[in-house]
């Protein structure tokens, strides 16, 4: 996550989340489909909250499974709108 953030110029803090502790606290951990068939398996769902320096939630993303994530380009334009240049 350093280096993605270095590459990419962002000025702001990026979190990963190994032991789904902060999923587990946003509610995003849940028995969603995985193991390549139905079966139900708790997992974090990937999800992106983009957080103020007031600590309020601005924007978030949940998704469905663990395929649904949004684009980079897409998070890229969201801070970009919402904290480096909002309207």
């Amino acid at each position: 996550m350093r280096k993605f953030k270095e590459e990419n110029g962002f000025k702001i803090d990026l979190i990963s989340d190994r032991g789904a502790k902060i999923a587990k606290e946003y509610g995003v951990y849940w028995f969603a489909p995985g193991g390549g068939k139905n079966y139900k398996i708790k997992q974090a769902v990937p999800s992106k909250f983009l957080i103020d320096k007031n600590g309020e939630i601005i924007w978030k993303y949940i998704g469905k499974d663990k395929t649904d994530r949004p684009s980079i380009k897409m998070m890229v334009e969201i801070i970009d709108n919402n904290i480096i240049n909002p309207k």
